[in-house]
């Protein structure tokens, strides 16, 4: 486990400090949108390293994270101070700043080690930051936008974008796959789409068996091109 000091950079890394397992993360900007990516990373067992600039989130956040130190990121020289060279993932999540976004993530991509994700606040900004050569740019406004859009639409219950024009939704059974077992409906050649998972009422979600059969209670989870599994999920 990492123990930076609160308010400062430790002046040597610890021994063995190359030796750390994976599931190391730092988090970058404790926002609203960092502070909930980190507390979740904790909770899935991730060793988390919180920092921002503002000593009012770093007590806020000290002990559930990891480590929580109040540092400037835009510095190259604190962040290699703070092992952060050294860690699995980082995440930028900065969220008013779009200098102090566009600076860190380019002090981290000197580092041969992180894989960097960063939040995006406007569409040039995730242009810059794709151009930049970030790994993964988040776009949380935009993509609950789009995910708003089609739960608003029709009968999807739960929507992600997996890729341009792909997708997977959570719908209700339609009445046209109900009360036949799955596999000789052939499902995926008349509506160009695949059942991956149902949930039956009190029940955890189950993966698609042969001889399945769905019932009017049912939620499924279903893949394929966006128009067709939201066609999919209108079926009477």
């Amino acid at each position: 486990m990492f123990s930076p000091r609160p308010d400062t950079a430790p002046a040597h890394r610890p021994a063995g400090r190359r030796n750390r397992g994976p599931g190391t993360v730092a988090v970058i900007g404790l926002g609203r949108f960092g502070s909930a990516l980190a507390l979740e990373l904790m909770r899935n067992g991730a060793e988390v390293l919180g920092i921002d600039t503002r000593e009012e989130v770093v007590q806020e956040l000290n002990g559930q994270l990891t480590s929580v130190v109040r540092a400037d990121a835009t510095q190259e020289q604190v962040l290699r101070q703070l092992g952060v060279d050294e860690f699995d993932k980082v995440v930028v999540g900065i969220g008013s700043d779009v200098q102090a976004s566009i600076l860190t993530t380019s002090r981290l991509l000197k580092f041969a080690r992180p894989e960097v994700w960063a939040k995006a606040i406007t569409g040039p900004h995730a242009e810059i930051l794709d151009q930049l050569g970030v790994h993964h740019v988040i776009r949380p406004e935009h993509d609950m936008g789009v995910r708003a859009a089609h739960l608003i639409q029709g009968r999807v219950l739960d929507f992600l974008a997996i890729d341009e024009g792909f997708a997977l939704i959570r719908c209700a059974a339609p009445a046209t796959v109900q009360q036949r077992p799955l596999d000789a409906l052939a499902v995926r050649r008349n509506h160009g789409v695949s059942i991956v998972a149902v949930r039956r009422p009190d029940e955890p979600w189950g993966a698609i068996e042969p001889g399945t059969v769905l019932h009017e209670s049912d939620q499924i989870l279903v893949t394929g091109p966006t128009g067709k599994v939201e066609a999919f999920s209108n079926l009477a």
